[in-house]
């Protein structure tokens, strides 16, 4: 009996053992699982951040050479929209790629990039929108400087030219006749130059009328042109700012 009751001892506390063991094993296994789990966390946060950072790079280079490539077209144009300048297409095509890669850093971010990336695209577009509206004035005032080529100054000639010839013809014509008070021919004369005179009153009037539009023109193109160099002495602060967030970027975003 004292055999079976040591027996049954031996058994129970085998049997706890056992448990206690299993229940040992779990944990370590337990925390050997969750230990390989953290890791492959771990490891997904860094191939995420990885793979954030070579798509914020690439999309910030892409930017930055649309940027360069739009640089460029002004450079090799002048201010755009000036007389010399070969159109404005171009700039206007250049400037919807930066458009778009603009776009793609928005989705990216972070948020201070994107601002600025975004200010420098609409930089570059109100150049664009600036430079057409100075071509567009610059060719609504084509008829009048054709005008003022074929008739204004042709007309403002002759006006000065029959005047003068008029003057001469009464002064020669007062010599001849001396002392006489209406001489023969005086008429002629009288008529002659106040069709000089008049002549010469509608091409100073027509002048006055070109001047006056010449003068509002002047002042649209001035203004245009003074926004053009405000808005590009603008863009080298901002750009400036983009930089430095996109460098501050992909600095803190390495794994």
């Amino acid at each position: 009996m004292k055999e079976l009751v040591l027996a049954l001892v031996a058994a129970v506390f085998g049997l706890a053992g056992t448990v206690v063991g299993a229940r040992a094993a779990k944990k370590g296994a337990l925390i050997s699982a969750e230990a390989t789990l953290q890791q492959v966390r771990d490891q997904a946060d860094v191939d995420q951040a990885h793979w954030l950072r070579q798509q914020r790079l690439q999309a910030y280079e892409g930017f930055l050479a649309a940027w360069d490539e739009c640089l460029r077209i002004i450079d090799s144009v002048g201010l755009p929209g000036r007389s010399d300048s070969p159109g404005i297409n171009p700039l206007k095509e250049a400037t919807g790629r930066m458009a778009e890669r603009a776009r793609r850093i928005d989705i990216l971010g972070p948020a201070e990039v994107a601002r600025a990336a975004e200010e420098l695209a609409v930089s570059i577009r109100r150049d664009v929108d600036l430079a057409t509206k100075l071509m567009e004035l610059a060719d609504s005032q084509r008829p009048a400087a054709e005008r003022i080529t074929s008739g204004t100054v042709p007309a403002m000639t002759s006006a000065v030219e029959a005047m003068e010839e008029a003057t001469r013809q009464m002064q020669e014509l007062m010599a001849e006749v001396g002392d006489v008070r209406v001489p023969p021919g005086a008429n002629v004369m009288f008529e002659a130059f106040e069709r000089a005179e008049e002549l010469a009153n509608a091409a100073i009037t027509q002048a006055h009328e070109d001047n006056d539009a010449f003068t509002v023109f002047l002042e649209e193109a001035t203004a245009i042109v003074a926004e053009l160099e405000s808005n590009q002495e603008a863009r080298e602060g901002i750009r400036e700012r983009f930089t430095t967030a996109a460098r501050h970027t992909l600095d803190s975003a390495t794994p």
